[in-house]
């Protein structure tokens, strides 16, 4: 594809050049070094386990998707990070590298990893407690966000680590809220919290990915659902949120309201009433059906190996890191998979030396690939299987007939 006529002035800044041999300059059109956020070096995830609280930010590569603190992004690589990439498709800072037609596809299809929250002041807003307990088994907080935290080897240690460097030391005083629960539920009605805010009632078992819900206004999207305040939030966290979110978090969308200190404290006891559990028996695990046709190569690159797959699991040609699922990321060690070609998916992971190949099933014959997409259905009702790790990794479970596609295609043969 050929470039725009532009002067070198005008590509200060976004572009790279690189020198040749004759004295020349050649300008690189790959977008993946375009350093919107370009740090000193680049960070890889040790091998190591952590010993001090920077280290466990270095190895589970929370600069990966945030913004923080102190820390560079894991590289300039725009491949390298996810939100830094996604938001230049977004606004448009990609017109001189790829065609109009190219970044208007990408829109249509970008629903996740625009915004990650800020990690700034996470002190001030989660409790220590519940933020290490999470850290080893991420839930969903934001339902309609789409992207979680992923689930990581994170152990107890690792947990402590990063709330020493992010600063959270909250915890409950014991101090009991002393409002009006009736009239804190009144002023949650009357302010319309619920056009953003779940509480307890979300959707989030049948949400899969690529839903509807997922593209709903922003506000809506970043909302936690209220039924983890409780266990989220110190009751002086909550009060001081309520007075002014925004001063907390610059970049929230939940406005700031005129409450009296009596309002704070009702609504505060509101929220803080505990919801009832609600039991519910696990899902059986799913079965993929066998397609009555044939599945060929495209069909499965278009709807999943070249359309979510590869953001993780890129192909060894492209430049960066290939992404932690290929060369290794957020602590865990490369497997070499790529999931971004037909020959890679049929090599498939590597262990001790030797590449796996395709199907290589598990024990119940179901392909390692099937089981790990199953596998993310079942971590939404807080279900783990021993050596699976669900995928994708923190996103929505994929919809069941697409599992039915790529598990038709391999027991196919994996045809071209």
């Amino acid at each position: 594809m050929a470039l725009r006529s532009l002067s070198l002035t005008s590509l200060a800044g976004v572009a790279i050049l690189a020198i040749t041999a004759g004295g020349g300059f050649v300008l690189w059109r790959d977008a993946d070094v375009l350093a919107l956020r370009m740090p000193t070096r680049v960070l890889a995830p040790t091998q190591r386990a952590p010993e001090s609280p920077r280290d466990a930010v270095e190895h589970f590569q929370c600069n990966r998707c945030h913004v923080v603190p102190g820390i560079e992004p894991t590289s300039a690589r725009m491949s390298e990070n996810c939100v830094t990439c996604h938001q230049a498709i977004s606004a448009g800072r990609l017109d001189l590298w790829y065609q109009k037609a190219e970044i208007q596809k990408w829109n249509e299809h970008l629903t996740h990893l625009v915004r990650t929250p800020d990690l700034g002041s996470l002190g001030q807003r989660v409790k220590r407690g519940w933020l290490t307990s999470w850290l080893q088994a991420p839930h969903v907080v934001r339902p309609l966000y789409g992207a979680t935290m992923p689930r990581m080897k994170i152990g107890p240690k690792d947990a402590e680590l990063l709330a020493d460097f992010f600063q959270v030391t909250g915890e409950e005083s014991g101090e009991p809220a002393r409002g009006d629960a009736a009239a804190g539920r009144a002023l949650y009605e009357k302010n319309a919290c619920a056009s953003c805010h779940y509480r307890g009632d979300s959707p989030l078992e049948s949400l899969r990915y690529g839903a509807p819900e997922f593209l709903g206004p922003s506000a809506r999207r970043r909302a936690p659902d209220l039924r983890h305040v409780r266990s989220r939030m110190s009751l002086s966290q909550l009060r001081g949120w309520l007075v002014d979110p925004s001063s907390i978090l610059p970049d929230t969308e939940m406005p700031t309201f005129p409450f009296t200190p009596k309002e704070v404290e009702d609504l505060a006891t509101f929220l803080r009433e505990p919801l009832p559990e609600v039991a519910s028996e696990p899902r059986p695990p799913y079965r993929p059906r066998m397609l009555q046709r044939e599945v060929h190569y495209p069909e499965v690159a278009q709807k999943l190996s070249r359309h979510l797959c590869f953001h993780c699991h890129s192909d060894m040609t492209r430049p960066g890191d290939q992404g932690p699922g290929n060369t290794g990321g957020f602590g865990y060690e490369g497997v070499s998979l790529d999931l971004a070609t037909r020959a890679g998916i049929l090599r498939g992971i590597k262990r001790d030396g030797q590449f796996r190949g395709l199907p290589d099933r598990m024990e119940d014959g179901t392909p390692r690939l099937v089981a790990s997409l199953i596998a993310r259905h079942r971590e939404l009702d807080g279900q783990s299987q021993p050596g699976v790790l669900g995928m994708p990794l923190g996103f929505p479970p994929i919809p069941d007939e697409e599992i039915d596609l790529i598990s038709t295609w391999i027991e196919q043969g994996a045809p071209e």
